[in-house]
């Protein structure tokens, strides 16, 4: 299970060792949690390059696991996550949860669901292959890796966002077609592009701003900027919904522009310093 506190994104699979190296290459993930007596089978697994950090053995437990998830997200059932039976998926999925409140992350309203990471929707490439194609790195000094190339994203979440679609490449030849609708259509509307180029550069971060409107830890020039990130989407929306490319009309009917949040931060939250 993969856990990003910054952006609340929460995500399980389950699969062999060599599935579970495919995930770890893909996500690099800065800390890696395991079962305390399982110490020199991890090792041997996968290395120990990776910062990591053991938990009792008795934490891991369907029972407790379970009641942990429920309790965090409010059901009775994961069933509607789509994730209820991959056993050993959830109890990895409630050991991070443990391991926040062990280490004193009470603030996770930010984290409001969980989804699966399905090893058919996508090609698995393992650390050789990764390193092979020089996708993120090179053993080369100077080198230049296939993300510096591509990567002209204007926004950290877009940048994101490029590597997770790098790391994992669609197999679905109609998800695959979606997006080369949508780069066809930016591409013959240079002048569409330039707006949209300018409203996502002034959105910036969003996904790490609600996280921290959500852990409330969310200052006010922050709020001022989570208030002009809502009035970019706008434009965005419109854009998207007139636009005669099915996939771009589904963001459009996915984007909520959150207007009593910005109303409200607007009317209380001034940007002028006091006199």
């Amino acid at each position: 299970s993969f856990l990003d506190i910054s952006t609340g994104e929460f995500l399980v699979s389950e699969g062999d060792v060599v599935h579970i190296n495919k995930l770890l290459q893909s996500f690099n993930p800065k800390e890696v949690i395991y079962q305390k007596n399982k110490r020199q089978q991890f090792e041997e697994d996968f290395g120990n390059s990776l910062y990591s950090f053991m938990i009792d053995n008795w934490v891991f437990t369907n029972d407790y696991t379970n009641e942990l998830l429920n309790e965090k997200f409010s059901t009775k059932s994961l069933k509607g996550f789509g994730i209820s039976e991959l056993k050993d998926g959830i109890i990895a999925a409630g050991v991070v949860l443990h391991y926040l409140k062990e280490t004193q992350h009470h603030k996770t309203k930010h984290i409001l669901s969980i989804s699966r990471v399905e090893q058919e929707k996508y090609v698995w490439m393992d650390r050789f292959t990764i390193r092979n194609l020089e996708l993120f790195h090179s053993p080369n000094e100077q080198a230049i890796t296939l993300v510096n190339i591509l990567d002209n994203t204007i926004s950290p979440m877009g940048g994101r966002m490029l590597r997770r679609w790098l790391s994992l490449p669609l197999k679905n030849k109609q998800e695959i077609n979606k997006r080369y609708q949508i780069v066809e259509e930016l591409i013959s509307n240079n002048n569409i592009a330039e707006i949209l180029s300018k409203e996502i550069s002034i959105i910036g971060d969003l996904e790490r701003l609600i996280s921290k409107g959500a852990t409330l830890r969310i200052n006010p020039r922050e709020c001022v900027r989570l208030k002009d990130a809502l009035n970019a989407l706008k434009p965005i929306k419109e854009f998207c919904a007139r636009s005669l490319v099915k996939p771009l009309q589904d963001i459009a009917k996915r984007l909520d522009l959150c207007e009593n949040i910005r109303i409200r931060i607007e009317n209380e939250i001034s940007e002028d310093p006091p006199m």
